[in-house]
């Protein structure tokens, strides 16, 4: 039973620590894994452009990489840029609820008090 508990408190503790640095630890990873990639790739191509001098089949692997690098790249500025977005508006509504508590004193219950007294007799 305690040991049950304890590795429950455990997983519940990595969670928490892990929740907010998800994002970065998912994108680190996902960067190693580019990197084993393109690497993994470019043997291949070295190794298939010695075999195949003369074919044009070369300049796919190019190709192929540059669409994947430029996707990747895309999706992290993106990414920021979503996070950025959230970063704003969660601002402007701290600011409108700011402003919507500091307007309920300056607010003006009549528009007597923009008159001159001769208006108001009239």
């Amino acid at each position: 039973m305690f040991k049950w508990l304890g590795k429950q408190f455990f997983y519940g503790r990595l969670y928490l620590w892990g929740k907010e640095r998800l994002s970065g630890l998912l994108l680190t990873i996902i960067l190693l894994i580019l990197v084993f990639y393109i690497h993994s790739e470019y043997l291949n191509y070295i190794e298939f452009k010695t075999q195949n001098d003369a074919n044009y089949i070369g300049l796919s692997f190019i190709v192929k990489n540059t669409l994947i690098l430029s996707i990747v790249f895309g999706y992290i500025y993106f990414y920021r840029k979503i996070n950025q977005t959230k970063v704003s508006i969660k601002e402007t509504k701290e600011n409108i609820i700011k402003e919507n508590n500091t307007d309920d004193k300056e607010r003006v219950k009549s528009l007597n008090q923009f008159l001159e007294d001769d208006e108001i007799d009239r």
